[in-house]
């Protein structure tokens, strides 16, 4: 990323609902790509401000003091996390929901559809062709909503990973020679890779598993 260029010169700020949903904005990124090969560091778009590690830690440890304060004797990281990235993780909830609904109407339709192949079957063919019609449109529907749930809670899962490593890094460089010592490297990497990870692993799959 050019060090030159400013936050606000990542298409995707500007891209329209369409664009956003068909991934469009990075056309012109796969265009050069393929053009020339290869993409260098300056080629590709500044990080908008929601997904820099430096906003998403200071939002997340902010709002971890507030907890203490305001729960000292309980201060809770998932209520922390919460104020953080919002409730809107759990509301895409509803594309899964939707997702699931159209898995399931499918071979419903394709099932009526068949009764139209039985012998001597009673079923006039315009019906026939909306169930086939209305068979494609509940695929195209899944898919496109499937694309866009996973595509949303990837996001967020990321900035529970991103603010989850920051803060541990941050909490780490604060450590005194004493605790340094009382704590191995390899319980910080297993911090960073193993837990963080697992929390962002809980993030991508917690609607499904509702």
């Amino acid at each position: 990323m050019s060090s030159s260029s400013s936050y606000d010169s990542n298409p995707f700020l500007h891209a329209n609902i369409f664009s956003r949903f068909f991934h469009s904005w990075v056309t012109p990124l796969l265009k050069k790509s393929h053009k020339n090969g290869v993409l260098h560091l300056n080629d590709l778009y500044d990080l908008p401000a929601h997904l820099q590690s430096t906003e998403l830690t200071d939002k997340l440890e902010q709002n971890w003091f507030d907890e203490v304060k305001r729960c000292p004797n309980n201060p809770s990281l998932i209520r922390a996390t919460l104020r953080t990235v919002g409730w809107k993780p759990f509301a895409y909830g509803i594309l899964a929901f939707l997702n699931g609904l159209l898995q399931i109407i499918q071979p419903l339709i394709v099932t009526v559809l068949m009764h139209f192949f039985e012998p001597c079957s009673s079923m006039p063919s315009w019906q026939a062709w909306l169930l086939a019609l209305a068979t494609i449109v509940a695929a195209l529907s899944s898919s496109l909503i499937n694309n866009e749930y996973i595509y949303k809670i990837d996001i967020y899962a990321m900035q529970i990973f991103i603010a989850y490593t920051g803060l541990i890094y941050r909490k780490v460089l604060r450590l005194s020679l004493y605790s340094m010592n009382s704590i191995t490297s390899g319980e910080i990497t297993n911090l960073l890779v193993n837990d963080a990870n697992q929390i962002q692993r809980v993030a991508i799959f917690f609607n499904d598993m509702l």
